[in-house]
């Protein structure tokens, strides 16, 4: 087969990215395709614009935010052209639950005349808390990243059309409204800028990394990043979710698989 296949991932944590990559690979291969990749972690990279054809295949993933798909990623998709493009979607979570993610990737892509015939949720480290999915995505999770490929690739091969069938609720879960809560820095900083030049929506000072403009979407990448541990949340609605994810989503969830 010809054309291109597309893995587009938001992955400010890295996680999205493995994953994405770890489908996208044996996906091409098995299909005959060129893999090209999108990274919408940064600005400029959401600031293009894709153009698929009907011998293309998109894969799209990203990690959920409050049970849906993060709303840094609506500029990019609103102008998607998906071109008849078969498609894929990868959602990944931190070991509480996807929510209304799925279904709502899966519609948006639809809309914007691509053919979804694959979806998957998979679990990776929780952002706010090692302590919950800790080491994933792990070997078994890799394992079954293979496997949605082989699912994928045959469900494209055979021909089916979408939309893949996917658990979620119309209208989708209410977002919360944004809350101006942004990432202390401790005197350990060494002002080294690794956590700016990581921040998915710059909103870390270049010249000052303890200078946190409003705009956090709670990433947890300048935590992650930070080679002193001197980025951190102590806020208390933050401390509660902790609380309440440590407390209640402890048990190991699997990764779901949905084909045609």
């Amino acid at each position: 087969m010809s054309g291109i296949l597309h893995a587009v991932f938001f992955s400010p944590t890295h996680s999205s990215k493995k994953l994405a990559l770890a489908v996208a690979w044996p996906l091409a291969q098995a299909l005959g395709k060129e893999l090209c990749e999108h990274d919408l972690t940064y600005p400029p990279g959401r600031a293009k614009k894709l153009r698929c054809g009907p011998d293309d295949v998109l894969l799209l993933a990203f990690p959920v935010y409050g049970g849906r798909v993060p709303r840094l990623l609506d500029g990019f998709l609103s102008a998607l052209d998906g071109g008849r493009a078969r498609a894929a979607v990868l959602a990944v979570y931190g070991n509480r639950h996807y929510d209304d993610a799925l279904l709502e990737a899966v519609d948006t892509l639809q809309k914007h005349n691509c053919d979804v015939v694959a979806a998957s949720a998979f679990i990776a480290e929780h952002c706010l808390t090692s302590a919950i999915g800790a080491g994933r995505p792990d070997a078994r999770d890799m394992e079954l990243a293979g496997e949605f490929a082989r699912h994928t690739a045959q469900a494209i091969l055979s021909g089916h059309a979408g939309p893949v069938a996917v658990p979620g609720k119309h209208p989708y879960k209410e977002l919360p409204p944004a809350a101006d809560i942004r990432p202390k820095t401790s005197e350990a900083c060494t002002q080294c800028m690794l956590c700016a030049s990581q921040c998915p929506v710059q909103v870390i000072s270049e010249d000052d990394a303890t200078v946190v403009a409003q705009g956090c979407i709670r990433c947890c990448a300048c935590v992650k990043v930070c080679p002193e541990q001197a980025k951190f949340f102590d806020q208390e609605p933050v401390l509660k979710i902790i609380a309440m994810l440590e407390e209640k989503c402890r048990d190991r969830r699997e990764p779901e698989i949905f084909t045609m």
